[in-house]
């Protein structure tokens, strides 16, 4: 059996690619992609290949059959059985004598060498939806086993296409009220099964929510899942490895079972394998599996668990009726706002801030009433509270995406642009407003007006943010902190109450640049991936928005670097750099008269870009503006680095990305848009749709920067409340101020809380709690049954939740930013701890945020745990033509600070070396 990997290299064709490659849901089908998104894992998976929809697609033309095909569908009535019998056979007789395209078939016969020449192979069909949570499709579609001639395998392919049309089939999508038009087939090594079985990751019994379920039979699997046998049944608990044998399973051909059909070691993979999947896949899976004769463990496929209320399988007899509401919660992209456990001040801030933003957003699109009415419970839920954490709530957040026209693209421009995967939308919730009751035109009218209140927001984007820039400046010139001191307390509350307008009802304008670069960056990227297709252009998107020009992220590196040139040209100031203890050093400078230039330049330094630090919309985190001793520790190594300024690698990243537009302009300038038109061209479109991502990128950058500044002020406001409340009694210290929600510390000030007496020691519970759950170790990504939270007795074997992927030395993620790079990895956990860096090194973190912008200038490759392909660690990483991968699951855990890794941007790769 040849590995995965090395069909991947070889393997590159319009009509055939290998099952790595395979990861355009639309364009292989639902089968084949959870297999490819398996493998990215390190999940065991058989070799294979797959033929995509485009194979399809071809053999219905080539044999005109698409016209014929559809007229059938769509007379037969599925409630009569001689109507259906009809149909299949009317297909079937227009199926006779068709044939695979020359293309597809000679594609194939250049890769099947690539499998192992002495396997059987298994040929599988993977239907444009199949496997999701709408229908899944189980049992409805043929695979074919045994195959070993050419012969044979052109003729499984065509059954595989042709079981889109079976009675079965046919009755499933006119039932349902889905159809099947676009299908890939997949090819793989089939396994010499001992033993087969399904495991789904969560109980059905509300006993038994903490174990797994699991069926089995000897053989491969199908009498199991055609129900033709009494399975052998297991389950495993999911906090440890512990598992119990229920029932041995039955043998059609034999009056005895063989002992310990199962083993402890496949078992203990099989439940780690399961977590992974259910976090990853994000929802509860029902998994197939088989062990083969050298009792290796591989994964067949897998599968969400369908519709509430709905059988999980709908052929043969059910395992589980899923009649338990689940939520998907992910912290991608949030926690590079709040990596760390938050107040209950910051979370209520931030639970109005996100239902406000999303709320407003809406109506600036032009989103009838109706519908935003139909979305208000779910955006006052899109955000939760787990271990002291902020969780997006993906389930609400991608149903509400979904109520939107055009709901399932937004769902995948917002996966882009916070780095997460899948669709957590509820089926039931996503269709209590499909327009039903509305005339098409009423429907055409709401379009035609979001298309034009969309186009009037972003036409004038740069204006927008300039007024909320402003809005942000005029605010922190009033609420400036040398001043507080002398406010009064309506003055503070007055203050703080201005903060609460800002960021709830004054923030469309910033949240359209996030929206403009989120829309434009899929825009982008879809239009590159359908004029490249081929693998070795997956990263041109990025390439063509690196080293971007006048990114406001960029210049506290800029500043930060003139700086330590000043440093550089005097000796004595270098030398009490070098000497001096950071947490000292800024007194010693200020008392020294020789360094008084070094001081103002530093003091304006402060000014301008003090508020920006690691942990700064954190509200609980010193800025350096409070605490210069951590920017002293980056302006010591900025000291010893030679070379290109931060100016020059961004001048020549520039000009290497202005090459690369040129030529990808040239490339498409004979591609069009419409086959008989001239223009608009592929180019054209392309200028447009890269220019506009390239200014709303830039112009989020600006919107961070001024929430970061707001932030800082509330801060301090606060905290001079908190210094007045210590005052009269009701607090033992300012900073327990922010273990009030804003809703209770503003009712304190008013007068009107219920009962001021107790608020010492509610602070005291909330803060032992918080702390307790502070230590709490989370997975990234959890599903768990509605009203449920994530309980410390998940917490097992000394564990990481989210380490269930299986060892290995290659890791996979995103390619954030392209390019190649060997070099020593250090793992740090926050931005304070980058004194270990030498210049080159690659840094390993979990994730960034804008204050760890400086740091980036020293480091040669960046591996995250978390980000998306629009986070502010990815943005600042392209404009330094940083080799970056994202996402990279327990990155932090498996390489070990010193190792050497190698980052390739290009592939979402890294590998340790050593």
């Amino acid at each position: 059996m040849k590995s995965g990997s090395s069909i991947a290299g070889t393997v590159s064709s319009l009509y055939v690619c290998s099952l790595e490659q395979a990861m355009d849901e639309k364009n292989v089908g639902g089968k084949a992609w959870n297999l490819s998104r398996m493998l990215s894992l390190g999940v065991p998976v058989p070799p294979g290949i797959v033929l995509p929809d485009l194979a399809f697609q071809t053999f219905l033309d080539a044999n005109r059959l698409r016209g014929p095909i559809a007229d059938i569908f769509d007379s037969f009535d599925p409630s009569e059985i001689e109507s259906l019998k009809r149909a299949a056979g009317s297909i079937r007789s227009l199926l006779q004598g068709a044939v695979i395209p020359k293309e597809a078939l000679e594609a194939v016969a250049v890769c099947r060498p690539q499998l192992d020449a002495g396997q059987l192979l298994i040929v599988r069909s993977s239907a444009v939806g199949e496997d999701s949570r709408n229908a899944s499709f189980a049992g409805q579609l043929d695979s074919f086993r045994n195959v070993r001639s050419r012969r044979e395998l052109e003729t499984a392919i065509v059954g595989c296409w042709a079981s889109c049309w079976s009675e079965r089939a046919l009755y499933y999508q006119r039932s349902r009220g889905v159809r099947i038009d676009r299908m890939g087939v997949v090819i793989q090594e089939q396994v010499q099964s001992k033993v087969a079985g399904v495991l789904f990751t969560v109980s059905p019994e509300p006993s038994g929510q903490a174990e797994m379920l699991g069926e089995f039979c000897l053989g491969h699997g199908d009498d199991l899942v055609a129900g033709r046998i009494n399975p052998g049944r297991f389950s495993i608990s999911r906090e440890s490895a512990n598992w119990r044998l229920l029932a041995s399973p039955e043998q059609p051909d034999s009056e005895s079972t063989p002992d310990a059909p199962l083993d402890e070691q496949n078992i203990h993979v099989l439940r780690r394998i399961g977590l992974l999947l259910e976090t990853e896949l994000q929802g509860a899976q029902d998994i197939e599996w088989t062990i083969d004769q050298n009792d290796l463990l591989q994964i067949v496929q897998t599968r969400p668990v369908t519709v509430q209320g709905k059988k999980t399988r709908e052929f043969g007899e059910p395992l589980v009726e899923a009649d338990t509401a689940f939520v998907v919660w992910s912290n991608a992209n949030i926690n590079e706002n709040y990596p760390d456990p938050v107040s209950p001040f910051l979370y209520s801030v931030a639970v109005d801030g996100y239902y406000h933003y999303f709320r407003n957003l809406g109506r600036a699109f032009g989103i009838a009433q109706a519908r935003i009415a139909a979305m208000d419970q779910l955006l006052r839920n899109t955000i939760g509270y787990h271990g002291g954490r902020l969780y997006y709530n993906l389930t609400n957040i991608h149903t509400a995406l979904r109520m939107a026209p055009f709901g399932s693209h937004l769902v995948d421009s917002f996966n882009i642009f916070v780095g997460t995967k899948g669709d957590a939308a509820s089926v039931p919730h996503a269709m209590s407003f499909s327009g039903e009751g509305r005339s098409r035109f009423s429907q055409l009218r709401e379009l035609v007006w979001i298309a034009i209140k969309t186009t009037w927001q972003f036409l004038f984007l740069e204006k927008r943010v300039s007024a909320f820039e402003q809005t942000v400046d005029e605010y922190a010139e009033q609420t400036h902190p040398a001043d507080l001191n002398r406010r009064s307390m309506t003055e503070l509350h007055a203050a703080f109450r201005g903060f609460l307008d800002i960021r709830c009802q004054r923030w469309k304008n910033a949240s359209l640049a996030d929206a403009a670069s989120m829309i434009g960056y899929g825009l982008l990227r879809r239009l590159i991936v359908s004029a490249f297709p081929s693998h070795e252009h997956s990263a041109l998107h990025n390439r063509l928005l690196q080293g971007l020009p006048n990114l406001v992220s960029a210049q506290p590196v800029i500043e930060l670097w003139r700086l330590s040139r000043l440093v550089h040209s005097d000796p004595d100031l270098e030398k009490l750099l070098a000497d001096c203890d950071e947490d000292k050093l800024w007194k010693e400078l200020r008392g020294d008269g020789r360094f008084a230039v070094f001081v103002k330049e530093f003091e304006s330094f402060l000014e301008n870009w003090g508020f920006r630090c690691s942990g700064e919309l954190m509200m609980t985190v010193k800025s350096f503006q409070e605490d210069p001793s951590g920017l002293f520790s980056l302006l010591k190594n900025y000291v010893t680095l030679h070379g290109e300024s931060p100016i020059d690698i961004l001048s020549r990243q520039a000009e290497e990305r202005q090459l690369e537009t040129e030529r990808v302009y040239g490339l498409l300038r004979k591609k069009r848009v419409f086959r008989f038109l001239p223009w608009p061209n592929m180019r054209s479109i392309a200028r447009i749709t890269l220019r506009s991502t390239q200014r709303a990128i830039a112009l989020r950058e600006r919107a961070r920067l001024k929430q970061s500044l707001l932030y800082s002020r509330c801060r301090r406001i606060v905290l001079r409340i908190g210094e007045r409340l210590v005052e009269r009694g009701f607090l033992q210290q300012a900073n327990d101020v922010f273990f009030l929600t804003h809703q209770e510390l503003e009712s304190l000030i008013s007068g009107t809380s219920m009962f001021p007496n107790t608020v010492s020691a509610l602070v005291e519970l909330k803060r032992t709690e918080h702390t307790r759950l502070g230590e709490m170790v989370l997975p990234d990504t959890m599903v768990l049954p509605e009203g449920s939270y994530w309980p410390p007795s998940n917490e097992v074997d000394g564990q990481h939740p989210c380490d269930t992927e299986i060892e290995s030395d290659t890791m996979h993620g995103i390619g954030a930013c392209g390019g190649k790079v060997t070099a020593r990895a250090i793992v740090l956990h926050d931005v304070s701890e980058s004194g270990r860096l030498t210049p080159g090194d690659i840094l390993v973190t979990r994730q960034t945020d804008p204050g760890w912008a400086p740091v980036f200038f020293l480091v040669g490759g960046l591996v995250m745990e978390r980000g998306g392909m629009l986070s502010h660690g990815a943005i600042i990483a392209r404009e330094y033509g940083i080799p970056t991968v994202v996402g990279v699951q327990g990155a932090t855990r498996k390489i070990k600070s010193g190792r050497t890794v190698t980052v390739d941007g290009d592939l979402g790769c890294v590998e340790i070396i050593d």
